[in-house]
């Protein structure tokens, strides 16, 4: 290549800072180390001598000056000393610096020949199979020559030489040639191999196949073929050009397997066993001795359930890979229990509160027994006997168990139905159906007296006035009251009270004469034609014309509860049942109501306006009798006595009925005159008597047929 050289800067700055001191780790590059140490030290020596030449023009122009200017000779001649010692010393400054330039060339051409480092091998090689070279660090093929293994095909080290050029020698000062190792690493196993697919125990010798094997990269040892069922172990080698991902190039041992032989299906009990007395031994199902062990309990004598042990042989496994011992139940069955009771059915009273049941049974089960109903019965058991105590009202199931026993099976359940008919002496504490069941059995007048209330709510529409969850007492008349007419084996009740004053029901024309139905009149128009019978009260307001279960709509009887109607049966009472003015005994007749209003004569206990006649299929009601107030008072103002209407036509007229004023006298009003009723009923048939209440006598009254308000008291 052609030579180059330094430039000598036109105007170069003296900069001694800005040489770098080569240090020994420097690779000796002329462009990059030398090349500029080299440049900046002509540029400050050419910077010296520069301004040398600059101090000597100086001096030679103050001699000058001083020959010329002879008036200034003592200013001239000093200028001239002191230029020359600047010129002076700018000439030694030069000559030192030329020679320090001298010598710092020759230091850098020494420099610039001296090869500072040993190459090493660049990077890694990897056995690939093929002829590979490496590539070099700090190699100058300018200043070195390249000898030795300079490339290799298998994995390991080599050693390559190299010489320093003519002129040129390493950093120690010589050129002798030096030898630089340089390997080619073994080629990478990634993994073990392992087995591929499995081996299952035939009875024969068998070997595995390996996945991730190669005999060009490893050898294979150790066990390769076997015959058991269990663990095997090979083992394997890299061979020379390869290793392990690790680096390790040692034999690693591989497990394989040879698993055993499935059995597919746990044996069971074949068929069953009855308890005899005698010791017992199943009958198995899957089950080859060759292939499993049987051990646990394998007889038995009582009844129950025992536990026998299967394990598989050597070569043998469960379907589901275990190997230990299943456990298999096998059992001897109870013989049948049987169970009996001395009773299927039970009533107890306030005579018979408590008895007793038998039981026979097969075994030794334990027996048991359970009420449906606690609150109406309950049991308890000694022994063989079940003992049952009534408690209250009401109908139970009394459920009688047997228990397994040792050798016997449970028996069926077996039940006893008890009705218990004890009430509690609180009336209001009784259900209505509890109530109806006390008068069925004739025991009401054993727990309660006449007078005896029962809350019930009224809610509905009666006619056109609205009742909104009334709360209303019903109180006890009488005791199978005239029961050769009305029969036996019933509670008469009537209607109604509020916190013990006897109320009635009124609407919102109490106290008025109103044509029109839907009021609290005896009929629609003023008349007492066809009597009670025939009465709108009767069919309509009341409800007659339907029955509890299905009541006629806006009636009494439709806003009474429910748990009420569904107790109520009818009644049959003795009424004239003509009216038009008529006092005969033959319009003294029957009708059959669920709801009706108490005649005069059950009222007050003597004959005033009505059919004479009709107190002879009539009596007085006990709590009547007994003297009790017959004045009632509105049921939404309990500080006004009212009017209250009675079922018996007055004899005399064709257009009013009989009530009880509000003095507690009989009286007699127009047909349609709103008054208030007062409903009752009797055992769980509900007898309704209804009331009106009067506050004005003249306003109830017809006096079309003569009679003023003064006689008709």
């Amino acid at each position: 290549m052609a030579e180059e050289f330094y430039t000598v800067p036109e105007s170069p700055e003296y900069n001694a800072a800005a040489i770098r001191k080569i240090q020994d780790t420097d690779p000796v590059r002329a462009s990059t180390i030398v090349n500029p140490v080299v440049q900046q030290m002509i540029t400050n020596t050419h910077a010296v001598k520069l301004q040398a030449d600059q101090n000597t023009k100086a001096a030679s122009a103050a001699a000058g000056a001083a020959e010329d200017a002879d008036e200034k000779a003592t200013e001239a001649l000093e200028a001239a000393r002191n230029a020359a010692q600047v010129a002076a010393q700018a000439g030694t400054d030069a000559s030192n610096a030329l020679i320090a330039a001298d010598a710092a060339l020759e230091a850098i051409t020494k420099l610039a020949h001296t090869i500072d480092a040993v190459p090493t091998q660049n990077g890694s090689l990897t056995y690939t199979g093929s002829a590979q070279s490496p590539t070099w660090n700090s190699y100058n093929p300018e200043t070195l020559t390249l000898g030795g293994q300079t490339s290799g095909t298998d994995a390991g080290s080599y050693t390559a030489t190299f010489t320093p050029m003519e002129g040129y020698t390493w950093g120690d000062g010589t050129n002798t040639t030096k030898e630089v190792t340089w390997t080619i690493g073994r080629a990478t196993i990634a993994k073990a191999p392992s087995q591929s697919g499995s081996l299952t125990y035939t009875g024969s010798a068998q070997s595995p196949s390996w996945a991730d094997y190669s005999s060009t990269q490893l050898t294979i040892g150790g066990t390769t073929s076997a015959t058991n069922a269990g663990s095997h172990t090979a083992t394997f080698t890299p061979t020379s050009n390869y290793q392990w991902s690790d680096g390790t190039v040692t034999a690693r041992s591989v497990a394989w397997q040879i698993q055993r032989a499935a059995i597919s299906t746990t044996p069971t009990q074949s068929g069953s066993l009855t308890y005899t007395g005698s010791a017992q031994s199943p009958s198995w199902s899957n089950y080859d001795s060759s292939k499993l062990t049987i051990g646990g309990t394998t007889s038995g004598t009582n009844a129950g359930s025992y536990n026998a042990t299967f394990t598989p042989t050597s070569n043998y496994q469960w379907s589901d890979g275990g190997t230990g011992a299943k456990t298999v139940a096998w059992k001897i069955g109870k013989a049948a229990g049987s169970l009996s009771l001395n009773k299927t059915s039970i009533t107890l009273n306030k005579s018979t509160s408590a008895t007793t049941i038998t039981v026979t049974r097969a075994g030794d089960g334990a027996i048991t027994a359970t009420s449906s109903s606690t609150s109406v019965a309950t049991v308890s058991v000694s022994g063989n006997t079940v003992t049952v105590t009534g408690k209250a009202y009401g109908s139970a199931t009394i459920t009688v168990k047997v228990a397994e026993g040792t050798n016997h099976t449970a028996p069926a359940n077996k039940t006893c139905t008890v009705q218990v008919n004890l009430f509690n002496s609180t009336l209001n504490s009784n259900s209505w159906a509890a109530i109806k069941a006390a008068s069925d059995a004739d025991e009401g007048a054993n727990y309660w007296s006449a007078g005896d209330t029962k809350a019930i709510t009224i809610n509905g529409t009666v006619g056109n006035f609205t009742f909104s969850n009334l709360s209303i007492n019903a109180f006890i008349l009488g005791f199978n009251h005239n029961s050769s007419k009305e029969g036996t084996h019933r509670i008469h009740w009537q209607l109604g009270k509020i916190s013990g004053t006897m109320v009635g029901l009124c609407d919102n024309q109490y106290g008025n004469n109103v044509n029109g139905a839907g009021y609290f009149h005896m009929n629609d128009s003023n008349t007492n034609v066809g009597g009670w019978k025939d009465s709108s009260m009767r069919k309509t307001l009341l409800g007659n014309s339907n029955s509890p279960t299905s009541p006629l709509a806006n009636s009494l009887m439709a806003a009474l509860p429910s748990d009420l109607r569904a107790v109520m049966k009818s009644v049959t009472k003795y009424t004239d049942n003509t009216g038009n003015a008529s006092n005969s005994s033959g319009n003294v007749t029957a009708t059959t109501d669920y709801l009706w209003l108490l005649a005069e004569f059950e009222v007050q206990g003597g004959r005033s306006y009505a059919n004479q006649y009709e107190q002879n299929s009539q009596l007085q009601y006990d709590y009547y009798k007994a003297g009790n107030s017959k004045i009632a008072y509105k049921h939404t103002a309990v500080g006004t006595a009212v009017w209250w209407w009675l079922r018996s036509p007055y004899s005399n007229n064709t257009n009013t009925f009989c009530n009880v004023y509000a003095g507690g006298g009989s009286d007699y009003g127009n047909a349609y005159y709103s008054a208030a009723l007062l409903p009752g009923f009797y055992r769980y048939t509900v007898k309704w008597s209804s009331q009106a209440v009067k506050d004005d006598r003249c306003k109830r009254r017809d006096t079309s047929q003569g009679e003023t308000p003064e006689t008709a008291l």
